[in-house]
C-alpha cells in the first residue's frame, strides 16, 4: 500500500507540473478558462503530492492524511466527470475524474486492510 501511495503522490506531482503550463494542458484537451485556475489547482496538487509521498514513508503513522485524500479524490471525481461530459472542461476530464474515484476507493478501502485498523480510527487519526 505504501508504494501505491507513493506513486499516486508522484502522479499528483506530474499533474501539478502539467497545470503549470497552459499550452501543455490545452494540447491534451483540457480547457481551463484562465491560467490562474490551473496554477491554483496545480498548487493544491503539489501540496497533496508532498503529503502523499511523505505519508508513504511512514504509512502506519500518517495514514489519516491518505484517508482524507480519498475524500478529496471523490470531490475531484464529482466535479471532473460532469464537467468533462456536460461542460466545456474537455473530455479528458472524464478519465481523470474516474481515475481519482478509483484511487480514492483504493485509499479508503485498502488502508484499513493493509494496516489492520478501522475506518473510524483512520478518520479520527487514532491508529497505532
Amino acid at each position: 500500500m505504501a508504494r501505491f501511495v507513493f506513486w499516486t503522490g508522484a502522479y499528483n506531482a506530474g499533474l501539478a507540473l502539467v497545470l503549470a503550463f497552459p499550452s501543455l494542458y490545452r494540447a491534451l484537451g483540457l480547457n481551463i478558462p484562465s491560467p490562474l485556475w490551473g496554477w491554483l489547482v496545480g498548487g493544491f496538487l503539489a501540496y497533496t503530492s508532498a503529503a502523499l509521498i511523505l505519508s508513504s514513508r511512514d504509512l502506519p503513522r500518517r495514514a489519516s492524511f491518505v484517508y482524507f485524500e480519498a475524500l478529496l479524490r471523490y470531490a475531484a471525481a464529482l466535479l471532473l466527470v460532469p464537467a468533462g461530459l456536460f461542460g466545456d472542461l474537455g473530455l479528458i476530464a472524464v478519465p481523470l475524474g474516474l481515475g481519482d474515484l478509483a484511487i480514492g476507493l483504493v485509499y479508503m478501502f485498502g488502508l484499513p486492510g493493509a494496516l489492520g485498523t478501522t475506518h473510524r480510527a483512520l478518520f479520527l487519526d487514532r491508529q497505532a
